[in-house]
């Protein structure tokens, strides 16, 4: 049922995945930064304010990622490739990294709450959505390229996609 709603509206049930991943991303990350302030940082909590106008910036590159992966997904699927899961899945982790730090800026006056020290590494101070960007950014890359790969390797040595 639900399948059949999305496909009305254009949609397919990995672009869904995406979208899901984007609320719980944007969800943990926001829920973290309210813990972590609310409870003084688990030691310490740094506002970073250093690029408070960055929201415009970060809303149209979420844009140009959620656009490249349609394309992507798109291409993928008029090529016979399948649909893209871990493209959408990454491109949802990322726009809901990067609109947690967007919203983080109106909800919190001081900047973006950074309370994830990792002392040993660097004396830099994170929060969940720099990981969610990170890793939504490499992780739909990496899938992406793979899935390129596969569909390479399948058409230059002739070997038909396994039907499950």
């Amino acid at each position: 049922m639900l399948s059949l709603r999305l496909s009305r509206i254009g949609l397919d049930r990995s672009a869904a995945a995406g979208g899901a991943a984007l609320l719980v991303a944007l969800t943990v990350d926001l829920a973290s930064k309210t813990f972590a302030v609310s409870h003084g940082g688990l030691g310490l909590v740094y506002y970073n304010n250093t690029h408070p106008a960055d929201f415009v910036r970060r809303v149209a590159l979420s844009l140009v990622a959620v656009v490249f992966t349609g394309v992507a997904g798109f291409v993928s699927q008029r090529r016979g490739l399948g649909r893209l899961w871990g493209g959408w899945i990454g491109v949802g982790i990322l726009v809901g990294g990067v609109m947690g730090n967007g919203l983080s800026q109106l909800l919190w006056s001081r900047g973006v709450p950074d309370f994830i020290h990792v002392y040993s590494m660097s004396r830099d101070v994170w929060n969940v959505a720099d990981f969610e960007i990170m890793f939504g950014l490499v992780g739909g890359m990496l899938s992406i390229a793979c899935s390129a790969l596969i569909a390479y390797a399948r058409e230059r040595f002739g070997t038909a996609p396994v039907e499950t």
